[in-house]
């Protein structure tokens, strides 16, 4: 993983979650990646309904 992926990352999980970035970088990768997808689908399902919901 580039330095830029995971600023990127770790960004996009502090945003959303507010979570600190010591606690976030404490993680292990993969436990990191799992939220990230996580929080991918849940954004996404969100969205959807919204769009749904847009559109009747």
């Amino acid at each position: 993983m580039s330095a830029e992926q995971l600023r990127r990352e770790v960004f996009f999980l502090a945003y959303h979650l507010h979570w600190s970035y010591p606690d976030l970088m404490d993680m292990a990768v993969g436990e990191r990646h799992d939220f990230v997808r996580l929080l991918v689908e849940q954004i996404e399902q969100e969205n959807a309904r919204i769009e749904a919901a847009q559109h009747g």
